[in-house]
């Protein structure tokens, strides 16, 4: 007989309550499955597009659901990771593990161009509602979003906000005074989900008249005027910015980054180089050519459930989950009223087989019935 193990996961976004719940479920209650967050309450990052232009409020969920199922959860902030020891330190105690799980996300840089402090952004939920104030004052003037950096989180999201803002402008009859520009650094829109995907969100950028421009980074803000890794500039009312992001300290201080920007892992299991040490989501990196599986929700959920099935085969003794494939779909909302899926499969044997999706009312109905499953830890 097994001796009783104890599944430890640290954070409770996408990739970790996955983890936790799928090996919850496939194990004895003598195995323990216990989850580490600093909070209470998880907040759905892909609302914050909608929160920006006042479309929806908040849209979250209490880690106390998780406890209802019969995950321990802890809340306290991490402050080590002893891969030597097997043990999470914490400022509510110390935890061993026999199997962890590493899903903490990614951490912004707020600061990491000259003038940030002026800008704007929509990646966390309070700095979305302060944008949301801002832009209600808003009645003319220029709107710049740009992008610090790469990777980040949800590609689409910077698309998706700068059609956000068009169709929330015209609603309040102020579009011919606001103009837009999205700056993006890839070549194209939406590059990552194949050409066809760039060419239908290039041509519906230029159909909502917002100026796109490829190919460059936000790298500072001075004064009025937001400057790019090209030497352009853009004048700009309100600046919204995609922060840097980097790996949490807590988990580059453990060496599972082994000097690399993120987590290295095995593609197929999300096994880092420690035996019985997972790191799933934003927090680590899966080669797909010469770019990476997005860092999205949706990869992150599917990443935790394979794991925590995985962990739990090692633990019963019995056959193990299907490699990990790469698969994925995110809603981008086009306007308040549809929206699309973008994805597919990114790890299939000929290369990616990923795409954009048709846009329509049914889609954001979709959409919100994703979210209410995602509220109630269903997804």
């Amino acid at each position: 007989m097994t001796s009783a193990q104890q599944v430890l996961v640290l954070g409770g976004g996408f990739g970790g309550a996955a983890a936790a719940l799928s090996a919850r479920r496939a194990l004895a209650p003598e195995h323990r499955v216990t989850l580490i967050d600093r909070g209470t309450t998880s907040h759905l990052c892909g609302a914050n597009p909608l929160i920006m232009v006042g479309a929806k409020g908040d849209v979250s969920r209490s880690m106390g659901r998780l406890a209802a199922r019969g995950i321990e959860v802890v809340t306290a902030d991490i402050t080590r990771i002893d891969l030597d020891a097997a043990v999470v330190e914490t400022d509510a105690g110390t935890f061993g593990y026999d199997s962890l799980v590493v899903a903490l996300g990614a951490s912004y840089d707020w600061d990491a161009i000259p003038g940030a402090a002026q800008a704007y952004s929509f990646y966390e939920r309070a700095a979305a509602m302060r944008l949301r104030d801002r832009l209600a004052r808003l009645e003319s003037g220029s709107v710049v979003i740009g992008i610090e950096g790469t990777p980040y989180r949800c590609p689409p999201a910077p698309l998706e906000g700068s059609l956000l803002l068009d169709w929330a402008f015209r609603r309040r009859g102020i579009r011919n005074a606001v103009s837009i520009d999205l700056a993006i650094p890839e070549p194209a829109p939406l590059a990552v989900a194949g050409p066809d995907a760039a060419r239908t969100m290039r041509q519906r950028l230029e159909e909502q008249e917002v100026a796109l421009h490829t190919g460059r980074t936000l790298s500072a803000l001075d004064g009025p005027t937001a400057v790019f890794s090209d030497g352009s500039e853009l004048p700009a009312d309100v600046v919204i910015t995609v922060p840097i992001h980097l790996v949490p300290a807590v988990v580059s201080d453990s060496g599972l980054t082994g000097g690399k920007p993120w987590v290295p892992v095995h593609a197929a299991t999300l096994e880092t180089a420690r035996p019985g040490v997972f790191a799933v989501g934003d927090v680590n990196s899966i080669p797909v050519g010469d770019k990476a599986i997005p860092k999205a929700g949706a990869f992150a959920s599917g990443q935790g459930a394979l794991v925590g099935s995985l962990i739990a085969s090692r633990i019963l003794g019995v056959e193990p989950p299907p490699p990990y494939e790469g698969i994925g779909h995110c809603f981008i909302a086009l306007s308040g009223d549809e929206a699309a899926t973008v994805g597919g499969r990114f790890l299939a044997p000929g290369g990616p087989e990923v795409g954009l999706g048709d846009s329509s009312a049914a889609g954001m109905a979709a959409k919100a019935q994703w979210e209410v499953d995602w509220e109630g830890f269903h997804i």
